[in-house]
C-alpha cells in the first residue's frame, strides 16, 4: 500500500501500516437509482461482515448510481495491543480495494497531524477542498498529492458511531469541476446507514479482537461462535509445550517493575510468535510461564504437530538468546527459559463459576507436562522431552533416565535432543 491514512510520506507508510487485505475489482453494475442504492445499504449490504467488503461493494453501486466517484477510504478505530485501527481504500483506477491495520504511534506523526484526518476525527469536523483551484495553496500536503493524481475535489467527514469510536470516510472525484451540490448531498445522506453499518462491524472486529488476543485466535473464534456453554467440551490429542522463565523470582527481586514487564514482555513475545507461526496456540500464562498446544488432527500424522512445536521451541530458544544478548540490556540478568514437551489427550473445553468461565484443557497429560517442567530444573535441562513426546519426534534424541515425578508413583524416562548442547540448550 503505498498511501494511507491521507500520509504522504513512504517511510510513513511502511512503518505503521500493515496490508492485510487487497479485493479484486468488480464487474460492471446496472445503473442504480439514489432510492435503489439506498434500500441495498439498509438491506444486503448490513449482510457484509467486512469493512473492505462493505466499501468495495458501496462504491462500486456508487459509481452506478452516477456518482463521479474516483477513491473513497474508510478510517475506522479498534481495540488491539498492537493496531490503533483499520484503514480500507477504493480507487476507481484500479477498481480494487485495500485493507491495513494502522499501528498505535500514528497519530504522533507529523504526516497525521498535518492531515485532514486529525481534523475529522479529532474536533469532529467535516473537511471539502476543491483540490484543482487550490494549487500552491494546500493546507495539507495530502492535496498536492492528490491533484497529481489527477482528483480535483476532496470531501472527509466523520462517522457518528454510538460509542464515540474514532471513524471517517473519505470521497474524492477527478471530474473537472469536482463534486456538485446534490451529489455532496447524496454522499451525506449516505452517512447515517453507512456509519450504522461500519459500527456493527467495528464491534465485530473488537470481539474478535479482544476474544484472540485475550484467549487466543482458534479459541477465541470458538467463543464467538457460541461455544459458551459451562462443562461443555471435547477430548483432543495434542503436543502440549510448557515454558517457563529461570531465575524469575531473583530477576523481580533485583529489578524495577518497569524492567520487569519489560523483560517479561520481551520473553513472552519471543517465545509467543514462533509458536502462533508453527500452529500452536497458547492457551495461558502462568506467571512467568505459559502454557500452549498443537492439536494433533491425524494420530497417522502426530509427527508433524510435534516436528512444530520442537521447531517453535528451538526458534524460541534462538530468539530468546538474541534478546538476552542484545546490547541494550547491558547489566541486566542473562533470560534463561526451561521448555517441556509431552503429547496426549485433553479436555478442551469451558470450566469454571457461573459468572466466570476459562476456556482451557485439563487431564493427567497437562498436569505431567508441568511437572516435568519441575523435573527440568532438578535436573537441570532447558529442553526436556516426554517418552510419549519422543514416540513421534523425527529428531534424534537421548534418553536420560528414568526420574521420579510428583504426584506420580512410577518414574518417567525423560529425554532431550542429542544436539541439545551443540544448539546451546543447558
Amino acid at each position: 500500500m503505498n498511501r494511507s491514512w491521507e500520509a504522504s510520506t513512504q517511510d510513513t507508510v511502511s512503518r505503521w501500516f500493515t496490508p492485510t487485505r487487497r479485493l479484486e475489482p468488480k464487474a460492471a453494475l446496472a445503473r442504480m437509482t439514489p432510492d435503489e442504492l439506498a434500500r441495498w445499504l439498509l438491506g444486503p449490504g448490513r449482510t457484509i461482515r467486512r469493512s473492505s467488503e462493505l466499501l468495495h461493494e458501496l462504491c462500486a453501486r456508487l459509481c452506478a448510481a452516477g456518482l463521479p466517484l474516483a477513491r473513497a477510504t474508510f478510517h475506522i478505530g479498534t481495540l488491539h495491543p498492537q493496531f490503533l485501527g483499520l484503514f480500507c481504500r477504493w480507487e476507481k483506477a484500479t477498481g480494487e480495494t485495500e485493507e491495513a491495520s494502522i499501528a498505535h504511534g500514528i497519530r504522533d506523526t507529523p504526516a497525521y497531524r498535518a492531515s485532514p484526518i486529525r481534523i475529522v476525527l479529532e474536533e469532529h469536523k467535516a473537511v471539502r477542498r476543491r483540490i484543482e483551484e487550490t494549487a500552491g495553496a494546500d493546507d495539507f500536503p495530502i492535496l498536492d498529492e492528490l491533484r497529481q493524481q489527477g482528483l480535483t475535489d476532496y470531501f472527509a467527514t466523520p462517522l457518528d458511531f454510538a460509542e464515540q469510536r474514532l471513524a471517517a470516510a473519505t470521497w474524492a472525484t477527478d471530474r473537472p469541476g469536482g463534486f456538485s451540490d446534490a451529489e455532496i448531498a447524496q454522499i451525506e445522506d449516505l452517512l447515517p446507514p453507512l456509519a450504522l453499518l461500519l459500527e456493527v462491524q467495528a464491534v465485530r472486529l473488537i470481539s474478535a479482537n479482544l476474544l484472540g488476543v485475550y484467549l487466543g485466535q482458534q479459541t477465541g473464534q470458538r467463543v464467538l461462535n457460541g461455544d459458551i456453554t459451562r462443562g461443555s467440551g471435547e477430548t483432543i490429542r495434542a503436543v502440549l509445550l510448557f515454558a517457563d522463565l529461570r531465575g524469575f523470582t531473583a530477576i523481580s527481586d533485583r529489578l524495577e517493575s518497569d524492567k520487569v514487564i519489560a523483560i517479561l514482555n520481551g520473553y513472552f513475545e519471543r517465545v509467543v510468535a514462533p509458536i502462533h507461526a508453527h500452529g500452536g496456540e497458547v492457551l495461558k500464562f502462568i506467571g512467568d510461564g505459559l502454557l500452549a498446544i498443537f492439536p494433533i488432527e491425524d494420530a497417522a500424522f502426530a509427527f508433524n504437530a510435534a516436528r512444530r512445536a520442537l521447531e517453535a521451541t528451538l526458534e524460541a530458544f534462538a530468539g530468546l538468546e538474541a534478546f538476552s544478548s542484545d546490547p541494550a540490556r547491558a547489566g541486566e540478568p542473562a533470560i534463561r527459559m526451561g521448555v517441556t514437551l509431552h503429547a496426549g489427550d485433553v479436555v478442551y473445553g469451558n470450566i469454571g463459576g457461573q459468572d466466570r468461565l476459562d476456556f482451557t484443557t485439563i487431564g493427567p497429560a497437562v498436569n505431567l507436562v508441568a511437572r516435568l517442567q519441575q523435573l527440568s530444573k532438578r535436573v537441570d535441562r532447558a529442553l526436556l522431552l516426554s517418552e510419549d513426546f519422543a514416540r513421534i519426534c523425527e529428531r534424534p534424541l537421548v534418553s536420560l533416565g528414568f526420574h521420579p515425578v510428583r504426584g506420580l508413583s512410577e518414574p518417567h524416562e525423560v529425554f532431550t535432543l542429542r544436539d541439545a548442547e551443540a544448539l546451546g540448550l543447558r
